[in-house]
């Protein structure tokens, strides 16, 4: 088992979505119980939830996980925050990443030696980032890490991201 500590980042203000994404259902399912059942069933032994006051429904819901109040400054700052805190290197999973199972998150843990990560596919020419990482205190750049299935890219943002989720979801 690798010596890192497991982070849903669970409190981003869903400014796109119209209403707390996290608490939308995905085919009978809310969105965080998903990604949480995704973190929980890899290969990472510790995880907590990162929830913050930009989100109360969803703050008050993940009470029955091990949960971390961050301030909802933004992502980067959030992670910084945890980081400063937590003191260790922490796997930072979007909770709107519903795609990215246990095996993709072990996949991606089995290739951390110690630095800074960042999970991306291709979309053309273009890195796009999937919503997983490796946050490593004191270390400013990430190391790059490609997986090939586009669908892992696919975040939670809109309503029509929803939609597209529950088609693909289906198809499985």
């Amino acid at each position: 088992m690798v010596d890192v500590l497991g982070i849903v980042m669970a409190g981003g203000k869903s400014s796109r979505f119209g209403r707390e994404k996290l608490m939308a259902e995905l085919n009978g399912r809310k969105i965080i119980d998903i990604t949480v059942s995704n973190i929980s069933s890899s290969s990472v032994g510790k995880w907590k939830v990162a929830v913050s006051p930009n989100a109360p429904l969803t703050l008050e819901y993940c009470r029955k996980y091990d949960c971390i109040l961050t301030p909802g400054s933004g992502y980067p700052e959030d992670v910084k925050f945890l980081l400063e805190k937590l003191k260790r290197p922490l796997l930072l999973l979007n909770g709107d990443s519903v795609f990215i199972d246990p095996l993709t998150i072990n996949v991606f843990l089995s290739r951390f030696n110690g630095r800074s990560m960042t999970a991306v596919v291709k979309d053309g020419d273009v890195a796009v980032n999937i919503g997983l990482n490796i946050a490593v205190p004191g270390d400013t750049e990430d190391e790059i890490f490609e997986f090939k299935n586009p669908i892992l890219a696919l975040n939670i943002n809109t309503t029509d991201d929803l939609r597209r989720a529950e088609l693909i979801a289906s198809d499985r």
